[in-house]
């Protein structure tokens, strides 16, 4: 019996190509060798089919929350006031959902996706909201921040390898930041004036914690433990 060095089942002597994944058993990460009618690929098919009935289901999910969240408005104000709330949301909702089942592997693809349906989301908000237009001056600003914060964590846990507390201290740390910029932009847009107070606040109360984490995080990596470090 021989094991395939790729996904580990246990193999007959003579056997080229592994059943299984359908590649050499012998070659770590060999090409795949087999086409879709062999176990590998219809282990492939039936993922996709899985895909596409949860994609199905959600999409059935959205267009029956839609419908119920639309009925019911205009049952009880005779008109289409909240719904269209809700309804923007839930089909933001989907395509996201969509672009992570069908395009999690192509980020070139998913984010400015991901981008623009959160920025037409919001700009459809602003147009059902009354009031100043906020849509220039704070949806904006606000959805790149949020993308910005959420790249640099992605980046922080990928490139720097942050995989523990002290991933968890750099993402309060952008946090803070993510708070100063949306107080700014706050600040500017609905007082024309910058007055910073609760993103300092919130700052303030997030960097102890963060350093905390931090050296926490590689004490444990250097093998102490804080109750020998503190004598206790």
């Amino acid at each position: 019996m021989i094991i395939c060095a790729n996904c580990g089942v246990e193999l007959d002597e003579g056997l080229n190509i592994c059943p299984l994944c359908g590649k050499d058993p012998g070659k770590k990460g060999g090409e795949e060798l087999v086409s879709e009618n062999k176990p590998s690929g219809i282990l492939q098919l039936q993922k996709k089919e899985n895909l596409r009935y949860l994609w199905e289901l959600f999409g059935i999910l959205a267009f029956s929350g839609i419908i119920g969240c639309t009925l019911l408005d205009l049952l009880l104000s005779k008109n289409l006031r909240w719904s269209l709330f809700s309804d923007i949301s839930i089909i933001a909702a989907w395509v996201i959902l969509t672009l992570f089942l069908f395009a999690n592997k192509k980020p070139l693809v998913i984010i400015p996706s991901l981008f623009v349906t959160v920025l037409a989301s919001v700009f459809f908000i602003d147009l059902l909201t009354t009031g100043k237009p906020w849509f220039v001056l704070v949806g904006i600003p606000e959805t790149i921040t949020i993308f910005l914060a959420t790249g640099i964590v992605i980046l922080l846990y990928r490139a720097a390898h942050l995989q523990g507390l002290n991933l968890i201290a750099a993402a309060m740390i952008v946090f803070s930041g993510f708070c100063i910029i949306t107080e700014l932009v706050l600040d500017l847009h609905f007082n024309g004036i910058l007055n910073l107070k609760w993103s300092l606040i919130a700052a303030v109360s997030v960097l102890p914690v963060a350093l905390i984490l931090i050296f926490y995080h590689y004490r444990l990596k250097k093998g102490n433990r804080l109750d020998s470090f503190f004598h206790v």
